[in-house]
């Protein structure tokens, strides 16, 4: 398999975290559990469709995309593919994703919106450019300054309190410290998470908090001082979590991520756990 990361331009940085170019080859079936991590995604692939959905102990809607956003989820997705995979994949912040595609964020928490349902014919038009491009420098330089004219000519702009607020939860600051903090109430706080965020502040601390117990549990500690070091009541209480929000008990988690660390070359993000191999 093929995979190249480069890093926005700087003019990106606080807005988008990284890119990725991928190629793997004619494959059998693959399996991907993609747990949330506190960030959006955009892929933009060229090959295959990718079948995605949400776990869910019922019935879940499976949709089948080429390029799309996945963003604002408290729960993890399960990506399925076969044959070709040949594409892009661009980790964005929450509030830089807000800014540059200027739509409420809210809605691309519903479902898996195709990048032509999110910008109209210019996505499919930026997807058919990408496509075309000889080589990874090429698209890559594409990319950014597609980007970086969609952040100039932006109208919208998150809010600097909601700004701050993500900041201090991934802190791990109480939500009502973060009210005050503010200067914001519960209700007006929740609704402009949904709108620049994509979720609340509340699903997002639930988010950061299993990253923070992943992270540590992957570099060495055991179930018990994870949850500690999370801020968890009891390791039942992290291990509720796991379960809740990536289908799998934490030590099948384990057992799948094969021990690789946080942020390893399976990771979207330096430093978090966002992706397990299903087989």
């Amino acid at each position: 398999m093929e995979s190249v990361r480069r890093e926005p331009v700087p003019v990106l940085r606080g807005l988008v975290y990284r890119h990725t170019g991928f190629h793997l080859p004619d494959a059998a079936e693959r399996a991907r559990l993609e747990l949330p991590s506190g960030a959006a995604t955009m892929l933009i692939a060229f090959a295959e469709p990718i079948r995605i959905g949400l776990v869910s102990e019922g019935e879940s809607e499976v949709f089948q995309r080429t390029s799309f956003l996945s963003a604002g989820r408290a729960i993890a997705a399960i990506g399925r593919h076969r044959g070709r995979v040949h594409g892009m994949e661009l980790t964005l912040s929450h509030t830089g994703a807000h800014h540059i595609l200027g739509v409420r964020m809210a809605e691309l928490a519903e479902g898996f919106p195709t990048l032509g349902e999110v910008l109209g014919r210019e996505g499919e038009l930026l997807v058919e450019q990408l496509a075309s491009l000889p080589s990874w420098e090429a698209r890559f330089a594409t990319l950014d300054a597609y980007l970086a004219r969609r952040a100039a000519d932006s109208q919208v702009q998150a809010s600097w309190q909601v700004t701050r607020a993500t900041r201090l939860v991934a802190a791990g600051w109480s939500l009502r410290d973060i009210q005050r903090d503010v200067g914001w109430g519960e209700r007006h706080l929740r609704s402009r998470f949904l709108d620049q965020v994509g979720m609340t502040p509340k699903a997002m601390a639930r988010v950061l908090r299993l990253q923070t117990a992943l992270r540590a549990y992957l570099s060495g500690r055991n179930w018990a001082q994870a949850a500690v070091l999370a801020r968890y009541h009891d390791q039942a209480h992290l291990g509720h979590d796991v379960k809740a929000i990536t289908g799998l008990t934490p030590g099948r988690l384990a057992e799948l991520r094969r021990g690789a660390p946080p942020g390893s070359a399976l990771d979207r993000l330096p430093g978090r756990v966002t992706s397990v191999l299903m087989g």
